[in-house]
C-alpha cells in the first residue's frame, strides 16, 4: 500500500501524470535538485548518460518517490505475480551506473560528488540574466491569467507562444533558443493589438512580456 512519504534533496522521483505542455510522460523519473518552497521541487531529469533533458519546477502531489535496492538481474514475481515495472527499470539503471563508475571506487565518495554535481547543476539552471526560474515562472503565471480573458479566437495562439516561453526559460541558460524566445515574446506583445474588448490586466500583460525579455537579455520594443 502506497502512503504519503515526505520529499528530501536529492531524493529519486517518478510523475503520477503526464505533463504534456513539458513534454513529459508518468513514470518519467528524476532528481530533486532544489526546494522551492513547501511542497514545491525543483526536479531534474536525466537520462542513462547523465545528460540534462528537462529541469521542471513541479508540486509535491505530482511526484512519486521512489524506494529501491541494489537488484540482481532476474527480475521474478512480486506479491500475487504482478510485475513492477518501476522496480525493474531502476534496478537496472542502478546496476548500469555502479557498474560504469563504481569500478574501484568509494561508493561513499560517489555520493557526494552526485550531490555536489546535482548542487551546481541546480545553481547554474536556477540564475538568469537578472531572474530566477522561479521568478520567470511567476510572471508567465500572471501572462496566463491575463491571456484566459481574451478573445477565443486569439486564446489559442496565446497559449501556445505562452507555453513556448516557459519551455525555454527552464532549460539550462546556455541552451535556451534565443531568437525563438524573441519571436514567441513579439507575438504576445503583437496578439495584445487584436483585443478590441477592454480586458482588466492588458497594460500589466505587455510590461510581464518586456519584464521577461529584460531578464533574459532580449531587447523588445513595447508596441
Amino acid at each position: 500500500m502506497l502512503t504519503l512519504t515526505k520529499l528530501n534533496l536529492f531524493d529519486i522521483v517518478a510523475l503520477k501524470n503526464d505533463l504534456s505542455q513539458y513534454q513529459l510522460l508518468a513514470g518519467q523519473v528524476g532528481t530533486i535538485v532544489e526546494i522551492l518552497a513547501p511542497e514545491v521541487y525543483e526536479v531534474e531529469f536525466s537520462d542513462d548518460d547523465g545528460q540534462t533533458y528537462a529541469m521542471q519546477a513541479l508540486p509535491a502531489h505530482q511526484l512519486l518517490k521512489l524506494h529501491y535496492k541494489l537488484m540482481s538481474k532476474t527480475i521474478n514475481q512480486y506479491g500475487s505475480g504482478d510485475n513492477i515495472a518501476g522496480d525493474k527499470v531502476m534496478g537496472s539503471k542502478i546496476d548500469k551506473q555502479f557498474n560504469n563508475n563504481l569500478q574501484g571506487a568509494n561508493i561513499a565518495n560517489f555520493a557526494n560528488e552526485v550531490k555536489d554535481n546535482a548542487r551546481q547543476q541546480a545553481s547554474n539552471f536556477t540564475q538568469t540574466s537578472g531572474a530566477s526560474v522561479a521568478e520567470l515562472l511567476q510572471i508567465i503565471s500572471n501572462l496566463r491569467q491575463t491571456a484566459a480573458q481574451f478573445p477565443q479566437e486569439i486564446r489559442e495562439d496565446v497559449t501556445i507562444d505562452i507555453d513556448d516561453v516557459e519551455v525555454e526559460i527552464q532549460k539550462p541558460e546556455k541552451e535556451r533558443n534565443l531568437p525563438k524566445l524573441k519571436k514567441r515574446l513579439l507575438a504576445l506583445l503583437a496578439a495584445i493589438s487584436f483585443v478590441a474588448a477592454p480586458i482588466a490586466g492588458i497594460t500589466d500583460f505587455a510590461n510581464n512580456v518586456l519584464e521577461i525579455g529584460n531578464k533574459l537579455g532580449i531587447e523588445l520594443i513595447k508596441p
